[in-house]
């Protein structure tokens, strides 16, 4: 047994519907079930590869939203003896 057999891979149609063609080729894939199962790894492989940058992207995000709230929250803070002191 392969290791790739552990991995759930999407399904034919949704493979073919969605994969472009550089890497469906459906032309030799249709006929090879060796090369089909190829194909799928390197779509999955692409997927993944996608999905982890916008991961990154997202903690980054997050990190600066973060930050922000941060400085809002220590803005927030000194506000209150500053209008402690206005008041009096």
């Amino acid at each position: 047994r392969s290791k790739h057999e552990e991995i759930e891979l999407v399904s034919l149609e949704e493979f073919y519907k969605e994969a472009p063609t550089e890497i469906s080729r459906p032309a030799i894939t249709l006929s090879e079930p060796h090369q089909q199962t190829l194909a799928r790894l390197d779509w999955e492989l692409e997927q993944r590869k996608r999905l982890a940058e916008k991961y990154k992207e997202c903690l980054t995000s997050k990190e600066k939203i973060l930050k922000e709230i941060e400085v809002k929250k220590e803005y927030l803070s000194s506000l209150q003896p500053r209008l402690n002191s206005i008041m009096q």
